[in-house]
Formats: structure tokens, sequence, C-alpha cells
């Protein structure tokens, strides 16, 4: 290990890097009340995707990673051949961007679950 070329040469170093990395959204609960009898209370957790979102945006690793232009990319000189290569290549980014303000740009976001059941965690 003391071979590699790594920017810490202990745990605690390591750790103390880590305390320097940016915080990640915060989980949020709310007790959902039923209009039926329940075994245990159900529990709606999640995250505010604003919150998830900034989140990513500060985050070192992804700094690379954003794709916020809107573009047109074509095959030939003579614009006869669209290339699409994911969503901001695509005609619905370009047709969006083209009527938000000047110096706004879109930004493409998938809200989704990963449908874990998360109060079978909490045994």
């Amino acid at each position: 290990i003391k071979d590699l070329s790594l920017s810490f040469r202990s745990a605690r170093e390591l750790c103390g890097q880590a305390e320097m990395l940016p915080s990640g959204p915060c989980w949020k609960s709310q007790v959902i009340h039923t209009s039926h009898p329940t075994k245990s209370p159900v529990i709606l957790y999640w995250c505010d995707p604003i919150e998830c979102i900034a989140s990513i945006f500060n985050h070192p690793l992804f700094h690379c990673h954003m794709d916020l232009m809107a573009r047109k990319i074509y095959s030939t000189a003579e614009r006869l051949c669209c290339v699409y290569t994911g969503w901001m290549s695509g005609n619905d980014a370009w047709d969006m961007q083209s009527v938000i303000p000047k110096g706004a740009t879109l930004l493409s976001t998938i809200l989704s679950s990963d449908k874990m059941n998360i109060t079978a965690l909490m045994v």
C-alpha cells in the first residue's frame, strides 16, 4: 500500500479528507395517516429533489460530467444527417433551449425510485 500514490497516508488523514466532502441531502419523513388500521405506522421517506440536484452539482466527482448545453451534431459538413448522442443533442432539448430566456440553460433531471422498501431496513 505504501507504494501506491494515494493522497493520504493514514486512516486519520483519509477520514479528514472525507469530512471535507460536501454533505448529501438529508432524508425527511412523514407519518401517513390511513383510513384503515395498520400494524405499524405508514411512514413516507424522501429527499428534497432540489437538495439532491444541488448536491450533485456541488460534488467534485460529477464536475466534469455535467451536460448543460443543447446542441445539434451532424455527421457531415452539409448538415444532412443529425447524430443523437443523448437528450441534449435531441430536437426537444434544442427547441426548449431556444425559447427560454437568454443566459438560462436546461437541466435534465430524472426523478425516480429504486422501489427499495427502506422500512424493511429498520428492523
